[in-house]
């Protein structure tokens, strides 16, 4: 399948990059500090992708913002080819937690009919193709605490992330 990729530097985060097919996003790179750092794992995980600076700006415009500290509406079709019908509902319900909101693992299991699911979902996040347009980041433990991030930096990256949303919700209330 025929695949392109674009990498955005974003001002003080370093660069990321997004994949996408006809059908839709593919895959969200987390920042790296070297554009070479992203172009490599993109080839790593895609080897026929295809560089297009021009590929999705309207991602590419909600990405800056989002880092940027602003609100941003990811409104994009995806490509879930090969992912399981559990993992997509989990996702589809994660887009839904409001940004600067937060949500508990349990809380998405009940969203998508899945009571005592809580762990599934773990799982779900923690192989999410699309961190911060899927945002897992905001999926917390029942008792509030953060749990777990797999993406670079960890816990730590997925703190910096919810802080970022709650000052842009601080400076626009």
């Amino acid at each position: 399948m025929e695949c392109w990729y674009r990498i955005v530097e974003i001002e003080g985060q370093g660069f990321l990059g997004f994949v996408a097919t006809e059908r839709g996003l593919r895959r969200v790179y987390l920042p790296e500090r070297s554009r070479a750092a992203i172009q490599s794992a993109v080839q790593r995980d895609f080897r026929n992708g295809v560089e297009d600076q021009e590929l999705l700006p309207e991602l590419a415009a909600a990405l800056l913002r989002y880092f940027a500290g602003e609100p941003a509406d990811f409104a994009v079709r995806f490509d879930w080819s090969g992912q399981s019908c559990f993992d997509i509902d989990a996702w589809n319900a994660c887009r839904r937690i409001g940004y600067g909101r937060t949500a508990t693992y349990g809380e998405l299991a009940e969203r998508i009919g899945r009571p005592g699911g809580a762990r599934a979902i773990g799982m779900a996040m923690s192989h999410n193709p699309c961190p911060i347009v899927v945002p897992c980041h905001r999926v917390v433990k029942s008792d509030g605490s953060l749990g777990g991030y797999s993406g670079p930096g960890g816990v730590d990256f997925k703190r910096r992330l919810l802080a970022l949303e709650a000052a842009a919700e601080t400076v626009s209330v």
